[in-house]
């Protein structure tokens, strides 16, 4: 049961392990992407309006989702900080609830508060605890797993979640996960809830992915229109077995034969006017939604052997988006809203070590990802954005 499903970045990934899913999913453009990739989407579009206990998902016994946080997304913002520990306080609230009259006392209380917050998406982050409580308490089956994710600011809110799930039967913990030590072509953080119904054995250590590539290390600083030489691509090591980190360049080696840089949208080191600039040897930095924004230039050899910037390439297309989010090459993006759809989704391949750790407690198959790699849209699924 994928709560805040988007394109199904978590249900592709369920689909390769042979995993059945379904997702609830609010915006219809990504209903249609999700619809097209033959991926499962509840009749209702809001979570809230849903439960545990509803036909199409009463069978569910693992919960996932990703919830809209950005209410409290911003370092030093107060608002942002207030909202934080608003969020902490009401789960606390909702966890402590002892059975099914007294939790929908409290949730009906909780509900008010939320709704007359200045940012409504604040309450979304308490709607996994609500399916999570419901289902002990009016379904009378917990979920075996639950798994949520975010932007790394939210990991306040999730130790603070795994503590409170530790105290219902739950062994839980929660980390900060980097897209690039899974074998993600960007430098994405995530953090990461995994909770286990364990009942007898809640304080026992929490399974987490272990990183099978190495992470990012930012060689050079590159400013202005100066671009230094591009770091080494690291080789794999002989003692920690881990391979080397997965360049834009070897992602999206079929459409981009040779070698460039990738010019982010967003300034750096607080400087709006530095743009970031990774070259294809290099993990691209964060898909965002904004990702078509992104200016991308050939870089060639001069007569001293150097690189140098050359003249500027065709910006990003939905597929190169989707290659550098992990997506196969054929996943069927729909409607005009494509690119934030890509930019808001978890990656794929990180979901698979999230999945396998989470149900498994162990590291993914290697023919996952060679499903994931090989994928394609069902056969009745028509071709175009």
């Amino acid at each position: 049961m994928d709560l805040f499903a988007g394109p199904g970045g978590l249900d592709i990934a369920a689909s390769v392990m042979g995993v059945e899913s379904i997702g609830v999913e609010w915006d219809d453009p990504t209903r249609a992407t999700r619809d097209a990739a033959g991926l499962r989407t509840t009749t209702e579009k809001d979570v809230a309006a849903l439960g545990p206990c509803d036909p199409e998902v009463r069978d569910a016994n693992v919960l996932t989702g990703g919830p809209p946080c950005q209410s409290f997304s911003v370092a030093g913002n107060r608002e942002g900080h207030k909202a934080l520990e608003d969020v902490k306080r009401l789960a606390g609230c909702l966890v402590g609830a002892r059975d099914r009259t007294s939790f929908d006392t409290v949730w009906k209380a909780v509900k008010r508060e939320t709704d007359s917050m200045s940012d409504a998406r604040t309450g979304f982050v308490l709607q996994p605890l609500r399916w999570i409580m419901e289902a002990m308490f009016k379904r009378g089956t917990p979920y075996e797993a639950v798994v949520l994710e975010q932007v790394p600011t939210v990991l306040p809110v999730w130790k603070h979640y795994a503590e409170l799930l530790r105290g219902i039967g739950y062994a839980a913990d929660a980390h900060v996960l980097q897209a690039e030590a899974f074998g993600v072509p960007q430098t994405r953080r995530r953090a990461v809830l995994i909770a286990q119904w364990d009942p007898e054995y809640t304080g026992r250590k929490v399974y987490f992915p272990e990183a099978t590539h190495q992470r990012y290390r930012k060689v050079a600083e590159q400013r202005g229109d100066a671009l230094f030489p591009p770091p080494e691509p690291p080789q794999k090591s002989t003692n920690s077995g881990k391979e080397s980190w997965v360049s834009v360049g070897a992602a999206l080696a079929a459409t981009r034969p040779r070698d460039f840089v990738l010019v982010s949208n967003y300034g750096s080191g607080g400087d709006p006017k530095n743009r970031g600039r990774r070259t294809s040897e290099e993990p691209a930095a964060t898909i965002t939604g904004k990702f078509r924004r992104n200016r991308l230039f050939l870089l060639k050899e001069n007569d001293s052997g150097e690189k140098e910037v050359g003249e500027e390439l065709d910006r990003l297309s939905f597929e190169e988006g989707g290659l550098l989010q992990s997506f196969p090459a054929r996943y069927p993006w729909r409607s005009t809203d494509v690119a934030q759809q890509i930019g808001n989704a978890i990656p794929p391949r990180l979901s698979l070590h999230i999945l396998s750790a989470a149900l498994l407690g162990r590291r993914p198959d290697d023919e996952w990802f060679n499903r994931l790699t090989e994928w394609e849209p069902p056969a009745d699924s028509t071709e175009g954005p």
